[in-house]
């Protein structure tokens, strides 16, 4: 059956700093975010990611495996013509943009 939630990462991590571009590119595991907490950036030394920020990142993987455990069968009256896409940044707080 369908997932009713896709995932589709780009970036692992993303330094906090909004005038720095440096980015920790995706690796398949995601636990391993957990030795990137309070870690300098490499390029302008600003923090890579908090705390509060990865416990934030695990809640949503938490809530998505949920939904798609329990509501994936919605999918049957779903056609592709009707996908919807968000992004999720986590990064003081969760802020999700939704564009379709």
């Amino acid at each position: 059956m369908e997932k009713l939630i896709e995932v589709s990462q780009k970036d692992l991590v993303v330094c906090d700093n909004s005038e720095c571009n440096y980015k920790v590119p995706f690796e398949n595991n995601n636990h391993q975010l957990i030795y990137y907490i309070n870690k300098p950036c490499p390029a302008c030394g600003e923090n890579l990611l908090t705390k509060d920020d990865y416990l934030n990142s695990l809640r949503i993987e938490k809530a998505i495996e949920f939904i798609n455990k329990w509501f994936s069968w919605l999918t049957i009256f779903n056609s592709k013509k009707n996908i919807h896409k968000a992004t999720v940044k986590v990064h003081r707080g969760i802020q999700i943009t939704h564009f379709k």
